[in-house]
């Protein structure tokens, strides 16, 4: 069995952990992992995951935010992770996110227009965004 062969196995029939080679488990494997059986975690090794990897497992389990290098998270892992779990927004660096990252995530959490870049959004973005949410209209510059 490879890792992610252990994850799938360990998600679904978690009374195998005794017999895994928790070495061979990638950040993602973890970040799936974990996401769905937590008391794995205590096995992490947290230095594999990667961006994606934290945004994935933190919109599902917020818990172990404490264990996050926030610096890795990209835009789009920003954008993944607010709109499941709003309550990062004090960690995010606003100036990654881009148009559609913006577009987005003001769609689903339109409570953060107050951070957004404007400038960043171009036609595509403004006709999704407009689409969805009709109140950032002002916001356009012509």
């Amino acid at each position: 069995l490879d890792g992610e062969d252990w994850c799938r196995l360990l998600i679904a029939q978690p009374q195998f952990a005794d017999k895994c080679d928790w070495s061979l488990l990638d950040g993602y494997d973890w970040s799936c992992l974990v996401s769905e059986q937590p008391q794995f975690a205590d096995k992490c090794d947290w230095s594999l995951l990667d961006g994606y990897d934290w945004s994935c497992l933190l919109s599902e389990q917020p818990q172990f935010a404490d264990k996050c290098d926030w610096s890795l998270l990209d835009g789009e892992d920003w954008c993944r992770l607010l709109i499941a779990q709003p309550q990062f927004a004090d960690q995010c660096d606003w100036s990654l996110l881009d148009g559609e990252d913006w577009c987005m995530l003001l769609i689903e959490q339109p409570q953060f227009a107050d951070q957004c870049d404007w400038s960043k959004l171009d036609g595509g973005a403004w006709d999704w965004l407009l689409s969805n949410q009709p109140q950032f209209a002002d916001k356009r510059k012509s």
